[in-house]
């Protein structure tokens, strides 16, 4: 039987080069031994908000969680191999844009959820900066990528109403040529980010809203503020 982890990873691959407007459909996606990612998962799910010191704190207690997803979802983290940034992009390329703000990461934390069928559903990074200004330029950099992005084979929809958000935040839905309809949800306080892509609006939504709550709960100068 195939394992939930080789099913997971060519479809994270996926969900990411769609999100993208282009890319290596070929590029292989991340490979992460079991106990690592166990164990990151672990750690997200624990961290207490509140009680972030740094950037990097913050951002793996905004990282998704099961509590996040509806009943009989879970979540698997897909950890940064040594934390090495240098060849993990975020959100480089996408759009055939340069984003000057992936130069300040300094951690990230990626994970899928997936529905109670165990298909990924949603893909997220939690993403800390080397500053609040650096993360807000992350959202500016975003926002204007789609706005550029080229339609191709994808087309763009009004973009879902969701409440509960943090204040700066970016939202669109578009619809891919086979079908697929995708929201993305990208939100930041300070020095953190979180961007989601889900498959399910109703989870993702869900997901988006129980993140906000948890990015209001970080302290001030946790994340530059």
């Amino acid at each position: 039987m195939e394992s939930s982890r080789s099913r997971l990873l060519p479809a994270l691959a996926a969900l990411l080069v769609l999100v993208g407007c282009g890319g290596d459909p070929g590029a292989e996606a991340p490979r992460t031994e079991p106990a690592p990612a166990q164990a990151e998962q672990s750690a997200a799910e624990s961290a207490d908000p509140a009680a972030t010191g740094t950037p990097a704190e913050a951002a793996l207690a905004v990282a998704l969680r099961a509590a996040d997803l509806p009943p009989g979802w879970t979540v698997q983290a897909n950890p940064v191999p040594n934390g090495d940034l240098s060849r993990n992009p975020s959100l480089q390329g996408l759009c055939g844009v340069t984003f000057s703000s992936e130069s300040h990461r300094t951690a990230k934390f990626p994970s899928v959820g997936l529905n109670p069928a165990g298909d990924p559903a949603v893909v997220s990074e939690a993403i800390a900066y080397d500053s609040a200004t650096a993360g807000a330029l992350a959202l500016t950099e975003l926002r204007d990528a789609f706005r550029s992005c080229p339609a191709q084979d994808r087309s763009f929809l009004p973009p879902p109403a969701i409440d509960g958000l943090a204040e700066n935040v970016v939202v669109v839905r578009y619809q891919l040529a086979g079908g697929i309809t995708q929201d993305v949800v990208a939100q930041g306080r300070g020095a953190v980010v979180s961007v989601l892509i889900a498959e399910d609006p109703a989870a993702g939504a869900m997901a988006a809203r129980s993140i906000a709550t948890r990015m209001a709960a970080l302290p001030a100068p946790a994340i530059g503020l």
